[in-house]
């Protein structure tokens, strides 16, 4: 009976510990914008929790009444909504979108950004035809700045000819902002799928990000499947050009949304979560090419060096040069 009461106090006061937690950021970080208001809510939440767990017996009284109160945020914060209006950084100022007439697929907005700092760069975009026709492969790119645990993956879609077509879900940035974990478990920012030229995506992270390390991994897959993905991608693309999606650190970012969004969606694994294992399990599950050891084989894929060596007009085909599993120029899988 004692061991019952413990784990019941201990139960409990996780329950309680995580609602005070998230009630607390939503005040915080959706009602008071991040100002001292904000502190002062959480003061008075906090106050009003332990007044009501100290003051009121049984002890399922106070407990009632702050889900009560913690159901009443929750609903609030639900009719919270993402925005297209503001004011952005330049490097996610235009929304793509992407028409596909007969054989031909044209993206609107594509971004092509020339950079010589993080800070000091030309942002460009532009428009591209693609042949859909001649969709050969689809390689994956991860993405790491300091922990093996977490990452942050992006797609790279190969029209052959050197064309090659970019998606990356990301945070969508207003002026001045940056990458915070807490506040992207509330509704602070907006997700944007950046559709852009290669290049601009990895150089930004090999030559101008501090501590970054890119790997460049060919998907085996059948044809069928590279139509599928690139599909998948278009349609929520258009759809988030239509109507904005709030960006979430567990729900809907970068590895979530493309989960959720696959068509043949593959079976859950944890590594989704925390992505940083996530090409070891594509590996295990046969995504890769099988040739190597899949140490050896993510050795051979680390492309900081080559990509920052890589002349302009032979980028693509430079940082592809002897990767493993690039050697057929296609990443077609056998039937």
């Amino acid at each position: 009976m004692f061991i019952l009461k413990i784990a019941f106090l201990v139960v409990t006061g996780i329950y309680l510990a995580l609602i005070w937690a998230w009630t607390a950021g939503a005040l915080y970080y959706d009602a008071a914008g991040r100002t001292a208001w904000g502190w002062l809510a959480n003061l008075a939440w906090t106050g009003l929790c332990l007044a009501l767990l100290f003051g009121l017996r049984p002890l399922w009284f106070p407990i009632a009444l702050i889900t009560l109160i913690f159901i009443g945020v929750a609903l609030w914060w639900r009719t919270l909504q993402p925005s297209h209006d503001r004011e952005w950084d330049s490097n996610f100022s235009e929304l793509p979108r992407m028409i596909i007439e007969g054989n031909a697929l044209t993206v609107k907005h594509l971004r092509n950004t020339e950079y010589r700092s993080l800070q000091d760069y030309d942002c460009h975009y532009e428009d591209r035809q693609y042949d859909l026709a001649g969709l050969c492969g689809v390689d994956f790119l991860l993405l790491y700045w300091g922990s093996e645990w977490m990452s942050h993956p992006m797609t790279v879609f190969d029209f052959g000819n050197d064309q090659h077509l970019c998606i990356s879900i990301e945070v969508r940035y207003r002026k001045g902002g940056s990458y915070s974990v807490l506040p992207n478990f509330f509704r602070q920012n907006e997700l944007m799928y950046v559709v852009s030229d290669e290049r601009d995506a990895i150089l930004r992270r090999t030559k101008y990000g501090e501590n970054q390390d890119v790997y460049l991994y060919r998907l085996q897959l059948k044809q069928e499947e590279l139509h599928v993905i690139l599909e998948d991608y278009i349609k929520q693309v258009n759809q988030v050009y239509q109507q904005p999606r709030w960006y979430n650190v567990i729900t809907a970012n970068c590895t979530t949304s493309i989960y959720h969004q696959l068509s043949n969606r593959p079976a859950w694994n944890w590594r989704m979560l925390v992505n940083g294992k996530l090409d070891r399990m594509m590996y295990e599950r046969g995504t890769y090419f099988q040739g190597l050891p899949f140490d050896e084989l993510k050795q051979q894929c680390w492309i900081n060096r080559r990509a920052n060596e890589a002349k302009r007009d032979s980028f693509s085909r430079e940082i592809r040069q002897g990767l493993p599993g690039f050697g057929s120029e296609t990443g077609i899988a056998e039937p």
